[in-house]
């Protein structure tokens, strides 16, 4: 069976809920050139749609088989290496480009980002390269006292909004409640439910799950 935050995953920048600004920059970018060619730093706090922003991006860029996602521990020197002579290549499909995700991006070591100072400053017009963190206006990273502000400097920032998201989230969270025949509470039940969980919508929909709103 599969989780109700993954069921009703965003497949569309339409139904991302409560992150307007962040949207309209990037459907800006796209109008105006595309997504590819670009570095994107998505920061926000946990399950408020930094991985799926991420995934939208990567579906503007490139098919699903020419998608890499990775944890930022996962990334040295040597897998770094081979992603950049695989993207340096197009991909195939419907879109011809090639996407990169890398998560908790706060956790970048030292080898990895001197290299990619470097391969993001020629990065080719087909590729996207995403970084997700639950870290925010940060300045350094977390290995080795790093400065990180060379590797933002060459990114496109995006900081998930949070404030205003509780009552869109709720709205959200009863509209799928109510699809699941899992709601019995008005809607200040649901706007009480985000804000104890932190604006977390995995958390909201897990909950959800459990049968907690539930008359």
């Amino acid at each position: 069976m599969t989780a109700l935050f993954e069921k009703y995953r965003p497949a569309c920048w339409s139904d991302v809920i409560g992150q307007e600004k962040v949207v309209k920059t990037i459907l800006r970018l796209r109008d105006a050139g595309g997504l590819g060619g670009r570095a994107y730093w998505i920061s926000g706090k946990s399950g408020q749609g930094k991985t799926t922003i991420a995934k939208l991006i990567a579906n503007e860029v490139a098919d699903p088989l020419y998608q890499d996602e990775l944890d930022a521990g996962e990334l040295n020197v040597s897998r770094l290496s081979d992603i950049e002579r695989a993207v340096a290549l197009y991909g195939a499909g419907s879109r011809t480009g090639r996407a990169v995700i890398v998560n908790e991006a706060h956790g970048l070591r030292k080898p990895a980002v001197r290299q990619l100072l470097v391969f993001l400053e020629r990065l080719p017009s087909h590729v996207a390269f995403i970084f997700t963190t639950t870290t925010e206006g940060m300045s350094m990273f977390e290995d080795d006292n790093i400065d990180a502000n060379p590797l933002l400097s060459r990114c496109i920032i995006l900081s998930l909004a949070q404030r205003d998201i509780a009552r869109p989230f709720a709205k959200r969270a009863k509209e799928i409640a109510e699809r699941e025949g899992l709601d019995g509470q008005p809607i200040e039940r649901y706007v009480r439910l985000v804000n104890n969980k932190g604006g977390n919508m995995r958390a909201v929909l897990q909950a959800i799950e459990s049968g907690e709103m539930l008359s």
